[in-house]
């Protein structure tokens, strides 16, 4: 993927700073109703449109700098990697526990399941959402685990964060019924 990345940015290059020979003219011309037309040939009556096209650089002119080049082609090639990283979509699913099941722990934890698709990056952090607020610190591991949980019916979301903390993507909402032993 790098390499194809890489190969694509030095074919952008390499054909961005080709000279073409054929120089490209404009022409007007302002007709009885006062209306301006354009064209590409000339005819009597137009004028010559003189554009400075900066894009365009001669290869026969000085020397390239082979260093400049190098670094124009690692900062391309940067960018398009930079970009194909923000295009990354990632699906987030809670696997476990099944949505509105029972769970049984007297202690209150509740251990929660993550997958990622595709795979998260080691940098990117997952935090867990309890009835609407988050719990907790992120954490990097795909298993959250929730302790001293009050009985009864929550709701479990979890985010995937990246590294500066913005929500890459949300899990499904799983609705659970923690039953725990009570003393009377």
């Amino acid at each position: 993927m790098k390499k194809t990345l890489l190969s694509l940015a030095a074919l952008i290059f390499l054909f961005s700073s080709i000279n073409t020979s054929a120089e490209s003219k404009i022409y007007h011309w302002i007709d009885a109703d006062g209306k301006i037309h354009y064209a590409d040939t000339a005819t009597p009556g137009t004028e010559e449109i003189h554009l400075d096209n900066g894009n365009v650089v001669n290869i026969n002119s000085n020397a390239p700098d082979t260093a400049t080049e190098a670094a124009a082609l690692e900062e391309t090639a940067s960018v398009a990697e930079a970009l194909q990283e923000s295009l990354v979509k990632y699906r987030a699913t809670i696997t476990s526990p099944a949505d509105d099941s029972p769970l049984r722990s007297n202690d209150g934890t509740i251990n929660i399941q993550v997958q990622t698709v595709p795979e998260k990056k080691a940098t990117h952090k997952l935090q867990l959402v309890l009835d609407g607020r988050p719990l907790g610190s992120p954490q990097i591991s795909s298993t959250i685990r929730a302790s001293n949980i009050e009985r009864g019916t929550h709701q479990i979301q979890v985010q995937l964060l990246d590294e500066q903390g913005n929500i890459v993507a949300l899990t499904q909402v799983v609705t659970i019924h923690l039953q725990r032993a009570s003393v009377r």
